[in-house]
């Protein structure tokens, strides 16, 4: 990105003019990541259908891309790889180990041929939308450490699971004490959540 992260605010500034950028154009990043991916993630389907490859190696190679952009689309939330702490790489591994799960009920559904070709590639496509938890996971881990609080609210042009409408909060609250968007719910990584922060000092005030 031809951005700059700014430690004090926890947000990226233009280069060039050092404004603040919107998030909606950090989010555009993240979202150019996880297309990418799913291109790529299709792309083994594909080679697999054609057999030109076999499922171990398919799965190898999902699972491989898969870590590849999760870290990706978490150095965009954390700010850049080197603001990652052993917290960040633990969430990234624990995001990862359930794709992982995933991935190998994939390959048994794909063993025993319960799947067409057309939905294999399009179920390994699927997977690329998980690293948006990843990106907000970062995010809240970063934020967290410099006494952020947020509002998670509900995008009026979607539709929400119900652990998503549990999960709103109206009022500032500790970064601790939210969901990020994404994790444990049915939405998965297609949570469409908005999410506000305000840092505050340790007096309450805002900054």
């Amino acid at each position: 990105m031809p951005y700059q992260f700014d430690k004090q605010s926890h947000r990226y500034r233009d280069a060039e003019t050092g404004r603040f950028v919107k998030v909606a154009e950090v989010m555009r990043f993240v979202d150019q990541e996880v297309n990418r991916t799913e291109v790529r993630l299709k792309g083994h389907a594909r080679l697999l259908v054609q057999n030109k490859i076999d499922v171990a190696e398919f799965q190898t190679r999902m699972a491989l891309t898969l870590k590849e952009s999760h870290l990706r689309v978490a150095a965009i939330g954390a700010g850049g790889v080197k603001q990652f702490t052993p917290s960040h790489y633990g969430k990234i591994g624990a995001q990862l180990k359930k794709q992982y799960k995933f991935l190998h009920g994939f390959g048994l559904d794909l063993a025993d041929g319960k799947l067409t070709s057309e939905q294999a590639v399009r179920r390994a496509g699927s997977y690329a939308k998980s690293a948006r938890t990843s990106f907000f996971q970062a995010e809240f881990t970063s934020r967290d450490k410099y006494n952020f609080y947020v509002k998670r609210l509900l995008d009026v042009q979607s539709r929400h699971c119900g652990s998503c409408i549990s999960y709103q909060r109206l009022t500032w609250t500790p970064v601790k004490d939210v969901i990020a968007p994404g994790v444990d719910c049915e939405c998965g990584g297609r949570c469409r959540c908005r999410l506000l922060y305000q840092k505050r000092t340790y007096a309450g005030m805002r900054l």
